[in-house]
């Protein structure tokens, strides 16, 4: 074989792209490991921070070890804690907590402790993020930026999955370094998109993996490659149509259809709640609502389909609607960014263009142009489950409400967070309430009861 000849054979391997390879075998191994659990809107409070070796941990004052044959626990009284460590004795755990000084990182604390590596995964597999905690290592990101606007709801920062969190990071410093040129036209905020989605499963370094929650995520997924399957259903009269495959994602009533239905009334939308419904905007088809089912679900439900196919013009009229919100920010016009970014999220979420992850991104973009011009962000919230159902305009006042409620630029991390937290359970025990409301007069008693919580809810303005 000549020099030529053998170049060209090795010139494939050469370029192959050894990081996707990497994430692609991460991701199976993630969907073994992770089974059948699945928490898709991050409902369920718990520690997803992971502690790294490099980090300084400490334990929460108070901590102390109760335990000994029956199992050992530790328990705080502020806050109020009682924690089991399954599989580690209680001379390790004292050993562990002896050695958390705030100066030794996790390696020296395990050195210093004279514990196992297993000793130590046990130890903190139960108590991190609840009694000990890695504060520089989360101030430093929180610096950067918010948990609070990376997450769906108000919650510890401890709760945040990390690769996600710095991910995100690169996702907004990446989007605001080349912002400008990419709202030019729909062809150069694709090629951006592309590479943001790219940057929100890999991270710059291209190692650091984020598995989206999407049930989509069970399948191969294709960094910055574009979705451009079309669904296809079976549909036969009076009965629910059959799904077989192609882009879907749920459309249930979080909340309840009570208080589902007082929304769209008060949004001025009652039709949101068609079992089918189709919308068009600007001579754009943007996907619809239909009952449906497939072989893996055990009954019929609503699902949102994306339009298909994805036309250049999608993307020119979302580089429209962007950068009209950019235009917005950079001179603080707030009605006008705030009704422009609501536009730009209405239309990304429903055109659904990657496989996943395309709510986080599209609330990054988001959050970049509010924090320009009320200096902070917004959590996500179900914002994206309320797109998938109201008409444009009825959105726009739907976002308008989630920013006056919980947009609050407060520089205090900690009091910023508690402030969301008692919006956030204020609202959820209102939309509780409003689950049971047996009319329309019920729920307009439970929401004069209590106006900050129905504003809150997004239920008032």
């Amino acid at each position: 074989m000549s020099a030529e000849a053998l170049r060209e054979r090795l010139r494939p391997i050469l370029e192959a792209p050894h990081e996707l390879a990497a994430y692609q075998r991460w991701l199976g191994e993630e969907r073994r490991a992770a089974g059948e659990r699945r928490d898709y809107l991050y409902a369920q409070e718990r520690p997803r921070f992971e502690p790294r070796r490099e980090d300084v941990v400490v334990a929460l004052p108070g901590v102390r070890v109760q335990g000994r044959q029956g199992g050992v626990r530790l328990q705080c009284d502020e806050p109020a804690a009682d924690v089991a460590l399954p599989g580690v004795s209680r001379r390790d755990v004292e050993r562990l907590l002896a050695a958390m000084d705030g100066r030794r990182c996790l390696l020296e604390v395990r050195w210093e402790a004279a514990v196992s590596p297993a000793a130590l995964a046990a130890f903190l597999r139960s108590s991190f993020g609840l009694l000990v905690l890695a504060p520089r290592a989360v101030e430093a990101l929180e610096a950067r930026l918010a948990a609070l606007e990376v997450s769906r709801f108000p919650s510890s920062p401890y709760g945040v999955e990390r690769p996600y969190w710095e991910n995100t990071i690169a996702v907004r410093e990446h989007f605001t370094a080349c912002m400008e040129p990419a709202l030019a036209s729909g062809a150069e905020l694709l090629a951006l998109l592309r590479e943001l989605h790219v940057l929100a499963l890999m991270g710059p370094s291209l190692q650091s993996f984020y598995r989206p929650a999407s049930p989509v995520a069970d399948r191969p997924v294709a960094p910055g490659a574009l979705f451009l399957s079309p669904a296809r259903l079976l549909r036969r009269p009076g009965a629910a149509a059959v799904f077989l495959d192609g882009p879907r994602v749920g459309a249930p009533l979080l909340g309840g259809e009570p208080y589902h239905r007082e929304l769209c009334r008060s949004l001025g939308d009652p039709d949101a709640l068609g079992a089918e419904r189709e919308l068009e905007l600007d001579g754009l088809p943007w996907g619809g609502v239909v009952t449906a089912r497939s072989e893996k679900d055990e009954r019929p439900g609503p699902w949102f389909i994306p339009p298909r196919p994805i036309r250049p013009e999608h993307f020119d009229w979302l580089a429209r609607e962007l950068g009209q919100a950019a235009a917005a920010a950079a001179r603080a016009a707030r009605p006008e960014l705030v009704r422009a970014a609501a536009r730009w999220h209405w239309g990304f979420v429903r055109l659904h263009p990657f496989h996943c992850a395309n709510q986080s991104l599209a609330m990054n973009l988001v959050n970049a142009q509010l924090a320009r011009s009320h200096g902070a962000g917004i959590p996500h919230l179900v914002l994206d489950q309320l797109a998938l159902r109201l008409s444009a305009p009825a959105y726009e006042e739907a976002f308008r409400r989630a920013t006056d409620a919980f947009l609050v630029a407060e520089p205090d991390p900690a009091r910023r967070l508690s402030l969301l937290r008692q919006r956030w359970a204020r609202a959820s025990a209102l939309v509780g309430r409003a689950s049971a409301a047996t009319g329309e007069a019920d729920l307009g008693e439970l929401c004069a009861a209590d106006p900050e919580a129905a504003r809150w809810a997004l239920l008032r303005p």
